[in-house]
């Protein structure tokens, strides 16, 4: 079984850098993103997505390809990219898993489980819980019946928060129960890369890449897709970088609490994605300010391929 390399680690860990560094050094390389708000058009400078420069050099696949007012599944996201390593592979271009979504990688990694249907009163009873106490009650009940689905899902996701308290209430089991049964196997093999910082020199590169995002015209992107018609109810505005731009459009917080919600919600965020990665033990940590990284990635990624 042909595998695939991956390079995974919490946000501003350093992946897109990485993988453009080791372009042109073992051979053609496309990314495959494992990110799930750089699927969303629109959406550019507060997802940190690869510029258009670095796309021309790296061409990038998954990034772009839903309005911010659809929803895009783990199962849409497996298809999609084991479709798109089909298509490298065909060409004789090296796939490079790039991404710190961890239910994508989940899916990608380890195949999609057979979680039972949810009965229809079940999601209603739920929906309907939603709509009395917000999601944020519902994503600390989740964090106390499932802290291992809640660490995966994040607490701007209502979609995947009422999925996964409404499998627990349905079956009886937690979603992350579900994860380690038989489902359909993955097409590929997989190997593992992670970039991890300490936690003080991460939080400050957050902050840096805030301040460079909001430079860069973040408040006008925000501003567009309202502007376009965008609700922040959609699943994409709900997005870290975006959501805490409401209260400064409606005239209630100053720019200044815009850049502080960003870099909290941000952290806050990065652990979460970690405490995830850290349940999974295939993944081989580099320090993301290890003088020799370039070098140790490159002779990681010269062994697999040979």
């Amino acid at each position: 079984m042909q595998t695939i390399p991956i390079i995974a680690g919490p946000t501003a860990s350093g992946k897109t850098a990485l993988a453009l560094g080791l372009t042109g050094r073992i051979g053609p390389l496309e990314v495959i993103s494992a990110d799930s708000r750089q699927v969303y058009r629109r959406l550019d400078i507060g997802t940190g997505k690869p510029t258009v420069a670095e796309r021309a050099r790296l061409p990038h696949h998954l990034i772009d390809i839903v309005e911010p007012d659809e929803t895009y599944s783990a199962g849409r996201f497996r298809a999609d990219a084991e479709a798109a390593i089909a298509g490298c592979l065909t060409r004789g271009v090296i796939p490079l898993v790039v991404g710190g979504t961890g239910f994508y990688l989940r899916a990608l990694v380890e195949g999609l489980s057979p979680i039972p249907p949810v009965p229809r009163d079940v999601s209603e009873e739920v929906r309907r819980e939603l709509a009395a106490e917000g999601l944020a009650a519902l994503y600390r009940r989740l964090l106390e019946v499932d802290p291992t689905a809640a660490a995966g899902i994040g607490e701007n996701d209502p979609q995947r928060t009422l999925r996964a308290l409404a499998v627990w209430r349905a079956t009886g089991r937690p979603l992350s129960a579900w994860w380690p049964e038989p489902g359909a196997p993955p097409a590929y093999a997989y190997s593992w890369v992670g970039l991890a910082w300490p936690r003080q020199e991460l939080r400050a590169r957050i902050a840096a890449r805030t301040d460079a995002m909001i430079a860069a015209g973040l408040e006008r992107e925000v501003r567009g897709l309202i502007a376009a018609g965008y609700s922040w109810d959609d699943n994409a505005t709900r997005t870290v970088g975006y959501r805490e731009w409401r209260p400064y459009l409606d005239g209630q917080a100053s720019l200044d609490d815009v850049r502080r919600a960003i870099v909290v919600a941000t952290g806050r965020y990065a652990k979460r994605q970690m405490t995830w990665f850290n349940a999974v033990p295939a993944v081989h940590w580099l320090p993301g300010n290890g003088p020799d990284l370039l070098h140790v990635a490159f002779g990681w990624l010269e062994l697999l391929l040979h």
